[in-house]
């Protein structure tokens, strides 16, 4: 275990019992939009648009929103659904309701795009063209205007409207012989890179903020590198909370009432790493019941934050 070695050499510094092991980890935050997505189920909901390829260039862009949350919240894994309702003008706390429900998301997105129109810019001749279809690559401008509906259901009963718009430029691959009006259709088909770039970009503000915290562990004077609590330490130390209550459990049925209320202690706090709070309160009652330790009043103020959301 990579950390083993660090944890051993603080514990072998030191000489009283009690002792205070302190963890220094980054922490997820709210996003910058204040909302707070972890731990929740989010769906992305496009509105079919007033032409086909405004539809495809919303699905699109819900799909990049959908992944980038994904990479997010969810380490990658493929559970934001993409959904299609059909155009409003506005969305309303009825229609959302609506939405919660078919699509089982505590969180719901719902995008509306609207593509202006294209203006070609100069034809280049491609220095080394690959094909005669490519000999010729000219940059467009496509005025887009965004609206994104949020709504939570476990937060306050309202939808968060975002307004957005930007031009973007896709280049467009030619052959030299295309109309204005050829290259402006042509680009309205090949804006898959741009709806991945806006998706991103809607993203950010939705995204986790992060900071540096202490978190804070009982061990004793008498504990040695082989003991199991330097190893439940190093785990604590990798991220493995899990695997820290594992090895921490047994310390809570045995010996005195000191070092059971550390152990459960311990476990509280490593409940509350793995941001299930119902389970730390649980283990911090225990521990307190045992005995008075000091470091519960600070995880019991960090846990109120929590639940009082």
């Amino acid at each position: 275990m990579r950390h083993l070695w660090i944890v051993a050499a603080a514990l072998l510094a030191t000489a009283c019992s009690p002792q205070v092991y302190s963890l220094y980890l980054d922490v997820r935050g709210p996003s910058s939009s204040g909302l707070t997505l972890a731990g929740k189920n989010i769906s992305v909901v496009y509105m079919d648009g007033t032409t086909q390829v405004d539809s495809l260039f919303d699905r699109q862009v819900a799909s990049s929103l959908a992944r980038s949350l994904e990479a997010d919240y969810f380490d990658g894994q493929e559970v934001v659904g993409v959904f299609r309702t059909p155009a409003a003008d506005s969305v309303s706390l009825d229609l959302m309701h609506s939405l919660v429900m078919e699509t089982e998301g505590d969180v719901v997105f719902v995008l509306s795009s609207n593509l202006g129109l294209p203006a070609p810019e100069t034809n280049q001749v491609v220095a080394k063209a690959t094909s005669v279809d490519s000999a010729f690559v000219c940059p467009v401008a496509v005025p887009v205007r965004t609206q994104l509906y949020v709504y939570d259901s476990m937060g306050e009963d309202k939808v968060l409207p975002y307004k957005g718009s930007a031009v973007l430029r896709p280049l467009v691959y030619n052959n030299g012989a295309l109309t204005e009006d050829g290259l402006k259709s042509l680009a309205l088909r090949s804006m898959s890179g741009e709806a991945e770039e806006v998706g991103a970009r809607i993203s950010t503000r939705f995204l986790s903020t992060w900071t540096t915290e202490s978190f804070s562990f009982y061990y004793f004077n008498n504990t040695t590198m082989d003991d199991p609590w330097v190893y439940a330490l190093a785990h604590a130390l990798d991220g493995e909370f899990s695997k820290a209550i594992d090895v921490w459990a047994p310390y809570t049925k045995r010996g005195g009432n000191q070092a059971r209320a550390c152990a459960c202690y311990n476990i509280a706090m490593a409940f509350y790493l793995l941001e299930d709070y119902p389970l730390s309160v649980r283990w911090l009652d225990m521990a307190e019941k045992l005995e008075d330790v000091s470091l519960a009043q600070g995880l019991r103020k960090r846990l109120s934050r929590h639940l009082e959301k």
